[in-house]
């Protein structure tokens, strides 16, 4: 066999040990989307990061996280994970009603990066028996009520103008940075950190955006 032929098959044989190797490395939970009913763990890759749909330059589904704590979730997490659930929908909700409105958009991005966020606090959910918690939406109403009011309120203010969505907009994200901080504040358990982290980093991106839009 000529000696062209035994380099390749060589290179391909280091190929596939390579891949085999890095697999082997990183067993921890890999996120894909999920059926219809919503987003889970399961085989693939999460959306990349980047413009667009994504929340920002170096964030979105993180593709590992860190194994979820055997202990149990004390009342605290529990009500912050259900919390930020309906907090990411409200954002998603909103944004996707102003951009059947206004013909900007970032309105339209933002909700696609929503609903990446959605499938973040969603895998926390099913990660700790949460998954049979009812969550709720703009069209069905909202579980928490405190998600409620500050929906009427968002969606009156956004559907004045393409301004006042802006701005409502911007009031969203602000709420959610404070809100993701009081999470964090509430645990110390890797991949809640690791996801509450990386939808703040999303907000202060989706926040940065909007300020763009009002010219600030």
């Amino acid at each position: 066999m000529e000696k062209k032929t035994w380099f390749l098959i060589g290179c391909a044989v280091l190929v596939i040990i390579l891949l085999a190797t890095g697999f082997m490395a990183n067993p921890a939970t890999t996120v894909g989307r999920g059926g219809p009913g919503g987003y889970g763990a399961g085989p693939g890759s999460g959306p990349g990061p980047g413009q667009g749909a994504g929340v920002g330059a170096g964030s979105g589904i993180p593709a590992l996280l860190p194994p979820s704590d055997t202990t149990p979730l004390t009342s605290a997490e529990t009500a912050w994970i259900l919390f930020m659930r309906e907090e990411e929908q409200l954002a998603h909700d909103a944004y996707s009603r102003w951009a059947e409105k206004y013909p900007v958009p970032v309105f339209s991005t933002i909700a696609g990066s929503e609903t990446i966020h959605v499938a973040e606090v969603q895998l926390l959910m099913e990660r700790y028996g949460l998954a049979d918690h009812r969550i709720g939406n703009a069209s069905a109403g909202y579980t928490d009520p405190v998600i409620q009011s500050l929906y009427t309120m968002f969606a009156a203010q956004g559907d004045v103008s393409q301004t006042a969505a802006l701005e409502a907009g911007l009031a969203i994200e602000e709420r959610d940075i404070a809100d993701l901080d009081l999470a964090l504040a509430n645990t110390s358990r890797a991949d809640m950190v690791q996801v509450y982290s990386n939808l703040r980093r999303g907000s202060e991106n989706h926040k940065s955006a909007f300020l763009r839009q009002l010219g600030r």
